[in-house]
């Protein structure tokens, strides 16, 4: 009979929104324990709280040598570099206004005299929608 609980069930670490993370020797360990003689993987499942479906997904990745290769800890996400450019703004001038089509499609048209550091104001603004 089996009286082993999951609250009984060493604590896996716990990524952002609750998923448990286990390491590949964790999952290597659950797996073998399905390997042996008149185990039921339902119950391996059950005893270490993990989904029979997933159990069996890791049994696969075992029998094709990958199971390790799948895992990721919670630290291994890294951030790449990014470079922001400036977009693309098209000018037409003539002698009373200025016209500026972003590559959105937006146009302004400047009239009169504008402060540069408004105009720059309001095209940050429309470059960010």
């Amino acid at each position: 009979m089996d009286t082993y609980t999951v609250d009984q069930a060493l604590p896996a670490a716990r990524a952002e929104g609750g998923r448990r993370m286990r390491t590949a020797e964790e999952k290597l360990r659950i797996v073998q324990e399905t390997l042996l003689p008149g185990i039921s993987v339902a119950a391996v499942a059950r005893r270490h709280g993990v989904n029979a479906n997933l159990l069996f997904s890791w049994r696969r990745q075992h029998e094709q040598g990958v199971l390790g290769k799948h895992t990721r800890s919670p630290k291994a996400a890294k951030l790449l570099p990014v470079k922001v450019s400036a977009p693309m703004v098209t000018l037409a001038s003539s002698a009373d206004a200025i016209e500026i089509e972003l590559p959105c499609g937006t146009r302004v048209r400047v009239t009169g005299e504008v402060a540069a550091e408004r105009l720059v104001t309001v095209l940050s603004a429309l470059a960010q929608r």
